[in-house]
């Protein structure tokens, strides 16, 4: 980044001229720089996650006691109800022989 770069040049100059109280602030500042950067990124990260959340949201469809994502007339699924409600992740069930479904991760059965 450009304004890291003048930094860097500003604090080797107060360096060289032996202005140590000016080049402990462009440290400083330079410190902060990183610290919001970082803050940008996490919260870019977090905005794309819930953007992908309100797209499955908006596609899942609850019957028979599970999410399925139905999109262009197919249906994918099914997904625990438990899981999705509680902690927004979609968990895939396995049938079983008598029909219900059962979520490995919460340990909660549908029909």
């Amino acid at each position: 980044m450009a304004i890291f770069d003048e930094l860097k040049s500003v604090a080797k100059t107060l360096r060289e001229a032996d202005k140590i109280p000016q080049y402990e602030q462009i440290l400083a500042v330079q410190e902060k720089l990183l610290e919001m950067q970082k803050r940008i990124m996490d919260i870019e990260e977090e905005n794309r996650a819930l953007k992908n959340q309100l797209n499955i949201k908006s596609k899942l469809v609850y019957e028979r006691g599970s999410y399925w994502i139905k999109e262009d007339n197919i249906s994918e699924g099914p997904f625990c109800s438990r899981c999705w409600d509680v902690t927004n992740k979609l968990v895939r069930t396995r049938q079983l022989p008598s029909g219900n479904f059962l979520c490995k991760e919460c340990k909660s059965y549908a029909q």
